[in-house]
């Protein structure tokens, strides 16, 4: 029997893909953080549920809904759920891809923080300027 985690999360993923970013963002606790690394205009943390649903949001716009993530694997316990990616998002003429690892903390079965860690942490730098 799988995680519960595991089933939270990869729901969460598809809602997001189908650009339903509130509800994606209610798996976060109200006081989350999700902390974008790297030296691009959406690094910074992002705090709060609303904050987080925004950056959610922002991520679409900026990419003209072309940001597409293909999970290839959930592992999840009580504490933390971690996702292994490939993500490929198109801008402008420009082309992101990359494998990444999503790292979230959880409590209670709410996302309480949140990384996310990319292969190409360059291309992701070139990508977003």
């Amino acid at each position: 029997m799988e995680h519960p985690g595991i089933d939270r999360i990869k729901n969460g993923y598809r809602q997001f893909a189908e650009g339903r970013h509130e509800a994606f963002g209610r798996l976060f606790a109200a006081d989350a953080v999700w902390h974008v690394r790297g030296d691009t205009p959406l690094a910074g943390d992002k705090i709060g549920r609303e904050e987080i649903c925004s950056f959610l949001r922002t991520l679409a716009q900026d990419t003209h809904d072309s940001f597409m993530i293909e999970v290839h694997d959930v592992l999840a316990n009580d504490e933390h759920t971690v996702v292994l990616a490939h993500t490929t998002v198109n801008r402008d003429e420009s082309t992101y891809t990359a494998d990444e690892v999503h790292v979230f903390c959880t409590r209670g079965g709410e996302i309480t923080e949140a990384w996310g860690f990319t292969s190409d942490p360059e291309g992701r730098g070139k990508f977003w300027f």
